[in-house]
């Protein structure tokens, strides 16, 4: 299926973002990456703050189909929470790409912007809520989301001492923790 300008302007929006900073997100720097002219991108994004929010929502909606999607195919109590942690940690170039942009926004803009935190605000909700009633322990779950989203905010920044090894590690544990059924 061939992408809708919406999309292709949006793709060029992440692609800014990783070559070169959330600073170099303009609506101009967007056209001229997105091959378009700047009002073709106006006519989709009349701001610089729209653009970014709406990043995020394209951001957030393909990873919750990225988990909803790994979740089908796992009945079992927990089965939501590792879906949850395989497409944080286990993605494709795109999703990646979609993650590593969306982390650079939330941290640029979470002060700043109210729309974002509160995207972002929403988003958590709806996650935390989902891994609470997974059939496992709602600590846990808690625990299994948050150790998930510090590992993900760590690589994101480039803070993240963990080798490869650690990592997958540290991933097969939460896996495992996800399996310990509430009582």
């Amino acid at each position: 299926m061939r992408p809708n300008n919406r999309d292709t302007i949006l793709r060029a929006a992440e692609r800014l973002i990783l070559q070169h900073g959330v600073g170099a997100l303009t609506l101009e720097e967007v056209a001229s990456a997105a091959n378009m002219s700047k009002g073709g991108v106006f006519y989709h994004f009349k701001t610089k703050d729209e653009l970014v929010h709406q990043l995020l929502v394209f951001a957030f909606a393909n990873f919750e189909a990225s988990v909803d999607s790994m979740a089908r195919d796992d009945n079992e109590p927990g089965g939501w929470l590792r879906a949850y942690v395989r497409a944080t940690f286990d993605t494709n170039s795109i999703t990646e790409a979609e993650s590593l942009a969306s982390a650079a926004l939330i941290v640029a803009y979470f002060g700043k912007d109210s729309a974002v935190k509160k995207l972002y605000e929403n988003a958590h909700g709806r996650w935390s809520q989902r891994a609470r009633n997974d059939g496992i322990s709602p600590a846990t779950a808690d625990v299994i989301r948050m150790a998930t989203d510090g590992l993900w905010l760590a690589e994101a920044l480039g803070a993240s001492q963990f080798s490869k090894a650690r990592k997958q590690e540290f991933v097969a544990q939460l896996l495992e923790l996800s399996r310990h059924v509430a009582q």
